[in-house]
């Protein structure tokens, strides 16, 4: 019965997750059209502890790139570059079958200043070749936005 009691209390801790806010936007037919701004609102409760906050792009195994840009607005406004492939097409992130998740650091062990409302916005901005822009990047599924308690 104490074994019992143990592998259940040992199971709890394990199950407690520090996510304080988890959201996935998906793409109608796996498109994701340029002019489409993905909008993330979130609130954060407790200005004491530091947060991790991590971007998530879901995608197929057909997706044609080895990474994706992305512009974020949030505190401030940055480009950023997601490699989702290795050099000869080996996949980063995890996944089954034709899906996987790759996720991007934001932020590490961040502290808000307010007990507020927050926002970030993502857009997808590749370009190839000498087009100014790519209107509908197919094989992209969702893009999420996760905050966790930052754990050292």
């Amino acid at each position: 019965m104490r074994k019992l009691a143990f592998f259940l209390v040992i199971i709890g801790l394990y199950s407690c997750e520090s996510t304080v806010y988890k959201n996935y936007h998906s793409f109608n037919n796996s498109n994701w059209n340029s002019d489409s701004v993905i909008e993330f609102n979130y609130e954060i409760k407790d200005t004491i502890i530091s947060y991790d906050v991590l971007l998530a792009v879901r995608h197929l195994v057909d997706y044609e790139y080895q990474n994706i840009f992305l512009f974020i607005e949030g505190e401030n406004r940055d480009t950023i570059e997601i490699m989702l492939a290795d050099k000869i097409g080996k996949w980063h992130g995890r996944g089954l079958g034709d899906v996987r998740e790759v996720r991007y650091n934001i932020y590490t062990n961040k502290v808000f200043k307010k007990k507020e409302s927050y926002t970030i916005m993502v857009e997808q901005a590749m370009r190839y070749g000498s087009a100014s822009k790519i209107d509908n990047l197919e094989n992209i599924l969702d893009i999420g936005l996760i905050i966790k308690e930052h754990n050292e």
